[in-house]
């Protein structure tokens, strides 16, 4: 029995009665340090070369601003792209599959509907490679379980994708567009697309992909001290602490500014990144923001980061967020 906490493990010990070891079940199955890492699964090799591909493509290694990722991030709308253009083939392919019924109820009395479907299918193949180039564009910032959930989503909307596109196909081979093996391969493909949109949702709503994460930062009614200001050297950032919320301040000549101190994207410590004049870039995804207004610059952050009032008294910094955040 040990005498420190009297439970029933066995102590192996020396002579002189100086424990060696204490060995528990705890530790079964841990690997040593010289062990060998367990191989990467199919998903995660074939996740890394995509996304690899994609940020390469969209220059996500480039220089700022970084233009053309900015715009596909949606940055310039202040609000992520991806979701609006989704609507068109996710509306469109529903309204085919609705025109469909309704033709096969009475293919003689509804023939109108065929021709309605036909064009369903071509407005939503339209749609679907501005949704699909947003989309790996989100994805090529995400990782982990997120980033699985996100490959899914996207297979199984090229799925669907390749599904519309045969049953057009089908449709186009008759003169008159009625083509009942169209109209089933055209619902095997709603199913995929509605499945699709499940998992997307679920990397929003679950993972919290694409999610503002200073939407619930509580703000303080009355300014706070965070540090003295004899402290605070210029060109440098520090985090401080305000209501409970993390603050990045920065000095620069006699002037004070301050932002929340989580990028909006991905929670990213913005008081981590690099300043290059009155601009920081977080150090996870790149965003880039300007210090003095918050402004957003560079995605794929979308909203802008909270901006934070400054002022000094009896030597000491005092902030309160901005009432316009």
């Amino acid at each position: 029995m040990c005498e420190t906490c009297g439970c029933q493990g066995n102590i192996p010990a020396t002579s002189s009665g100086v424990i060696l070891s204490v060995v528990s079940d705890s530790n079964a199955g841990v690997e040593s340090p010289d062990s060998p890492p367990s191989p990467r699964s199919f998903i995660e090799r074939l996740s890394d070369a995509l996304q690899h591909g994609v940020q390469v493509l969209v220059g996500a290694h480039r220089k700022p601003p970084r233009r053309f990722k900015s715009l596909l991030n949606g940055t310039w709308f202040g609000h992520p792209l991806h979701p609006a253009l989704t609507d068109i083939p996710i509306t469109s392919w529903l309204l085919c599959a609705i025109f469909d019924v309704i033709w096969l109820i009475s293919p003689t009395s509804f023939a109108w509907a065929v021709r309605a479907a036909e064009v369903a299918v071509i407005v939503g193949l339209l749609g679907a490679p501005g949704s699909a180039v947003t989309g790996l564009t989100d994805w090529s910032d995400t990782y982990g379980s997120e980033r699985t959930l996100g490959l899914y989503h996207g297979l199984l909307n090229v799925t669907a994708t390749l599904l519309y596109l045969v049953s057009l196909i089908l449709r186009l081979q008759q003169s008159s567009g009625e083509n009942i093996a169209a109209a089933v391969v055209g619902f095997v493909g709603l199913v995929a697309v509605l499945v699709a949109a499940y998992l997307g949702g679920e990397m929003v709503f679950t993972k919290g992909t694409g999610v503002n994460h200073t939407a619930w930062e509580a703000g303080g009614e009355d300014f706070e001290v965070v540090m003295p200001y004899e402290g605070v050297e210029e060109n440098r950032l520090y985090r401080v602490m305000a209501s409970g919320v993390p603050v990045v301040l920065l000095r620069q000549g006699t002037q004070l500014f301050a932002l929340s101190a989580t990028c909006p994207h991905a929670g990213g410590p913005l008081d981590e990144g690099t300043l290059t004049g009155d601009v920081v870039e977080c150090p996870w995804h790149g965003s880039r923001f300007c210090v003095r207004d918050g402004r957003v610059l560079t995605g794929p952050a979308t909203v802008n980061a909270p901006r934070y009032e400054v002022r000094v008294r009896a030597g000491q910094v005092e902030v309160k967020r901005s009432g316009a955040h």
